[in-house]
């Protein structure tokens, strides 16, 4: 459904079948000059969430894992496109580039939506999700530090017939506590997703993996099956 609707999307659709709360806090940010990063999760449909904010004209880049892939039919087919995407795992960029590329991004004014719940990242902050110590990765905070981008979190889901985008309020604070405040806006993030999945869990496709509840679904399972017999 996705790869065949989102060539069809318009403006039309978007104004049909979108509803958004909260917008002002993203377009404050984006008048203020800042970059800005939208803190989501797995909850909903994100490609259809992207291409709405494409569409209603904000310059959206995504950051994705795996590699890139070639759309056999683009007219009819989406697939994510290299231009507007940086894929975690892609061999044609080195680290240092995509680096580059996320802090121009940042430091120019743009936005980046970021799947804070992706499992992805060497260096995490750890705080409590859904009744356990869950580790969330924090290379991007590090870059909306340096770029002194605003953090705002962002829900997506469908219901009701709509995609409904829910922005949140800058948890970033001007980046006033400096590197102390990458624990307390993974929190806060944790405890908005945590309370969504818990309202429509039928939404969250995370446990599919690879985001941070692969590893609570993967350690229930051992305790269950220590032996880890089938």
């Amino acid at each position: 459904m996705t790869r065949r609707l989102i060539p069809q999307m318009d403006i039309h659709f978007v104004n049909r079948f979108v509803e958004m709360q909260g917008l002002d806090y993203f377009e404050e940010a984006l008048r203020e000059g800042r970059g800005v990063v939208l803190m989501a999760g797995h909850l909903g449909n994100m490609h259809l969430s992207i291409n709405a904010l494409r569409i209603m004209g904000y310059d959206v880049t995504f950051i994705k894992g795996g590699t890139p892939r070639e759309a056999k039919h683009p007219r009819f087919e989406y697939y994510d496109d290299p231009n507007n995407t940086i894929f975690v795992q892609d061999p044609s960029l080195s680290k240092q580039e995509k680096e580059e590329r996320i802090m121009n991004i940042l430091r120019s004014g743009k936005v980046i939506y970021h799947p804070a719940d992706a499992a992805e990242g060497r260096v995490k902050e750890c705080c409590f999700f859904l009744g356990r110590e869950i580790w969330f990765p924090s290379a991007m905070l590090y870059f909306a530090h340096r770029a002194q981008a605003a953090i705002i979190p962002f829900i997506h889901l469908y219901r009701k017939d709509k995609i409904t985008l829910i922005f949140g309020e800058p948890i970033d604070h001007h980046w006033k506590e400096g590197k102390e405040a990458y624990r307390r806006i993974f929190e806060k993030f944790a405890t908005l997703l945590e309370s969504y999945i818990l309202a429509y869990p039928e939404q969250y496709i995370g446990i599919y993996g690879p985001t941070v509840l692969t590893y609570y679904y993967r350690d229930h399972q051992r305790n269950l099956n220590p032996r880890g017999e089938n």
